[in-house]
């Protein structure tokens, strides 16, 4: 008699667990991500999902991180990277029990690429392969130099251009290519064009007719100063060289310093100068320029250049001749062998690469 209460209860204790407790107990949570593409030029916005995740009595939370700081509790949705890079995407579920899982997939934002052509009034976006993504109609002729950038809270392309002798600066669309707003070009002869993003943000132009670096205000255009050759022969390091003579590029890099610094291509030295950036303290004084190191020779090979961005340590310049855009070891002046070509196009000028 005992023997067989003692088998009852046994078979009782078993089914309770079974109806009850089959994920607490038993069977295993596991988070499964759903992504929509792993692998993009940024912009990247990804469709993401986490309703493949299993336990038998179910999920009861979700809880994504993107790795840039922000985090989602939904089970599905959106998200844009907005800067290149790689992130760690991470799902961890919880189920009505408390048993948790979590899974990652690596999410790897690729830079993207910006030039202009001269003779068609073109802007072109590239992957890192010269491939072309999109490509905007101007309503200015002879777009000399593009820069990406952010004014009123939101992202741009801002393009210097010549204008067959009606200078302006425009403010673009980069999704759709619709020109929100034109500014006066500060001089004769625009070129190109970079945009620093450290305090205080502003964009800097160079001209070729004044030879002079502009510094200005990228929401509204505004020239808050000018810089000439004059202002740099106080620096040792200009002296009596041609300066601004022939400019080919300029670019800004905020990997040195926390305003970063401007770099700037002399076409008739071949001289690369590294440019610090002091900003003014106070209402009472300005944006001052500082050179402080001896220019770098460039390679003669990649000349004329028509333009320069620098991205992860590496000057790129675009080498009009031989139709490509080249990387240059910035602290010996020659190529490194990189280099991207195949891209549209017959007159390409000005380089902005969007990180």
């Amino acid at each position: 008699m005992g023997k067989r209460r003692t088998v009852a209860v046994l078979i009782v204790g078993a089914g309770l667990l079974a109806a009850t407790g089959g994920c607490m107990f038993f069977a295993r949570t596991e988070a499964v991500i759903g992504v929509s593409q792993a692998v993009g030029v940024v912009p990247l916005t990804i469709s993401f999902s986490g309703t493949e995740s299993t336990c038998s009595d179910g999920i009861s939370a979700y809880r994504w991180t993107f790795g840039t700081g922000e985090e989602s509790s939904e089970s599905t949705g959106t998200y844009t990277y907005n800067h290149a890079g790689r992130y760690e995407l991470t799902l961890t579920v919880r189920s009505p029990g408390g048993k948790t899982d979590t899974e990652t997939v690596v999410i790897t934002v690729e830079p993207a690429v910006w030039i202009c052509d001269e003779n068609l009034d073109r802007i072109y976006k590239l992957d890192m392969d010269g491939t072309p993504l999109r490509t905007f109609d101007l309503p200015v002729s002879d777009p000399k130099g593009v820069a990406i950038g952010v004014a009123e809270g939101r992202p741009w392309l801002f393009v210097a251009c010549y204008g067959g002798g009606s200078q302006r600066t425009l403010r673009v669309d980069p999704t759709n290519g619709s020109v929100a707003a034109e500014y006066v070009a500060p001089a004769q002869d625009p070129l190109y064009i970079t945009y620093g993003e450290a305090e205080p943000e502003r964009l800097w132009h160079v001209d070729g007719l004044s030879r002079k670096i502009y510094e200005m205000n990228p929401s509204s255009g505004q020239v808050l100063d000018s810089f000439g050759t004059n202002y740099f022969r106080a620096s040792q390091q200009v002296g009596n060289e041609v300066f601004l003579q022939s400019p080919q590029g300029i670019c800004w890099d905020g990997s040195e310093g926390e305003v970063g610094v401007l770099w700037y291509l002399e076409g008739e030295t071949r001289l690369l100068y590294e440019i610090r950036i002091d900003p003014p303290i106070n209402i009472f004084e300005g944006t001052q320029l500082v050179i402080e190191q001896e220019p770098i020779l460039v390679d003669a090979t990649v000349f004329p250049v028509a333009g320069i961005d620098r991205h992860d340590g590496y000057l790129w310049v675009v080498d009009r001749d031989g139709h490509e855009i080249v990387q240059i070891d910035p602290s010996t002046g020659q190529r490194t062998g990189e280099s991207i070509s195949g891209f549209p196009g017959a007159s390409t000028s000005g380089l902005a690469i969007q990180r």
